[in-house]
């Protein structure tokens, strides 16, 4: 439940900095203001001034710290209600005493996303935009944040509000027949209502198709090295990470797990995951290891077979998917003399959408797989439009296009337009609750639990 009272928290991140940013919203932060702060001139903060001066603790006088503040009236800042933060150190025992000092003087300790939550609430932005400053601010690529901050300036909001447009459009003249049926209206046509909420679950249908795609722009696309033990799997993923993330040892089967790490290659992102190699082993360790790494093939985007070139049976190693389009294979250790016929390179490679030769050890060739990659990633991700990338996204739209669905079957019918009119509501109560503040309280906890404290 909304309580209007004023909130407080740090809202840059925990731990020791040159900077901290101590944050409150709501009706008491000029009071506040007022009590804690102390301005060179001894007046009070002049309203979107940032001003240098003193913080201090009104329970007893003390200078807590030197800071920058500033106060920002209502409405129009970040919550839609007035606004104190102050700049101090970053150090920790100074944003604590900071934090008890605005406490004391009334304010409560901020819950996770509160802010953002307020922001929503005040009607400062709608639900889809608060879920992208979430993945803006967890982005771990550029891509990823280049899709966020779209979301942020309502790109898919704007594209919900001309679908949500289209369904009023078929609900008026639906419910048009309804109330004034006694009264001479055009003749109905039903045909034309079932074209139109045919367009709009186009449209939806577009939206949930793309959410795999959006999903991989926003958590990176998964790829999976596999390969007999001692190919060079674990070494080529370090060489694409830059720095020692796998254990690397010529010991047969050192990999006993699932490794992932993920990687921005020029704005993209990649979760490289590095498998056990697949062999036959007495070992049950061993043995569970490949059958961990043979359940991964099935979840991956793209599958890179790496190929040890200086040992002859590697070639003859079946590739791991049959006819998966995205199969990538990479002859390894290139510096060292090839031991692989031509006919062995054909027969390891008859079902690759890429083959390249590289060297993990030396690097050679190890960019070339790189941009490999990207170029097979980039594919994947333009094949449908980038659009919803949350679980919520995809199940709220779902029960947007059943709803969509018994609408186009009642019509098709001939069925009474009340019915036809009752699922086309439920499709627009659905379609709001993608953008809207929802009654459902534990929904909006659900959604801003994600949320870090502070933002």
């Amino acid at each position: 439940m909304y309580r209007q009272d004023t909130i407080v928290a740090c809202a840059t991140a925990p731990g020791r900095g040159a900077i901290a940013i101590v944050r409150l919203s709501g009706p008491d932060c000029a009071e506040i203001a007022a009590s804690m702060f102390r301005t060179r001139s001894g007046g009070l903060l002049e309203p979107w001034r940032l001003t240098y001066g003193r913080v201090i603790d009104p329970r007893n006088g003390e200078s807590l710290d030197e800071a920058l503040a500033v106060y920002c009236p209502a409405p129009r800042t970040y919550t839609g209600e007035d606004v104190l933060e102050f700049q101090c150190h970053g150090a920790p025992v100074i944003v604590e005493q900071i934090l008890s000092s605005a406490v004391a003087q009334g304010a409560r300790a901020a819950e996770p996303g509160e802010f953002s939550r307020r922001a929503v609430i005040n009607g400062k932005m709608d639900l889809l935009q608060a879920e992208a400053i979430a993945d803006l601010v967890n982005a771990r690529v550029a891509g990823g944040a280049r899709a966020a901050w779209d979301q942020l300036q309502g790109a898919l909001s704007r594209r919900l509000e001309g679908l949500r447009h289209g369904l009023l459009g078929v609900l008026a003249d639906v419910e048009a027949n309804v109330d004034f049926s006694d009264e001479e209206l055009p003749e109905e046509d039903p045909g034309g209502r079932i074209e139109a909420i045919e367009a709009v679950q186009q449209e939806i249908g577009c939206l949930l198709g793309s959410f795999a795609a959006s999903r991989r722009v926003r958590d990176g696309i998964r790829v999976v090295f596999t390969g007999l033990p001692n190919a060079g799997k674990s070494s080529l993923i370090n060489r694409l990470l830059g720095f020692g993330r796998m254990i690397v040892s010529d010991e047969p089967g050192t990999t006993r797990d699932v490794v992932e790490e993920c990687v921005d290659l020029r704005g993209m992102a990649f979760v490289l995951t590095d498998t056990a190699g697949l062999r036959n082993s007495q070992s049950n360790a061993e043995a569970q290891a490949v059958s961990r790494a043979r359940a991964t093939l099935k979840d991956a985007d793209v599958v890179v077979m790496v190929v040890d070139s200086s040992e002859p049976h590697h070639a003859a190693a079946e590739p791991p998917v049959a006819e998966r389009e995205a199969l990538m294979v990479v002859f390894n250790k290139s510096d060292l003399p090839s031991a692989l016929t031509p006919a062995a390179v054909e027969g390891a490679t008859r079902q690759a959408r890429r083959v390249l030769w590289a060297s993990a050890g030396t690097g050679e060739g190890c960019e070339a797989v790189g941009e490999a990659l990207r170029e097979i990633g980039s594919a994947i991700a333009d094949a449908a439009p980038a659009g919803i990338s949350r679980i919520r996204h995809h199940e709220a739209l779902s029960r947007v296009m059943e709803s969509l669905s018994a609408a186009r079957r009642l019509a098709a019918d001939e069925a009474a337009p009340e019915l036809v009119a009752l699922e086309l509501r439920q499709a627009l109560r659905e379609l709001e609750s993608l953008t809207e503040p929802l009654d459902n309280e534990q929904v909006l906890d659900r959604i801003f639990s994600e949320f870090c404290i502070g933002k």
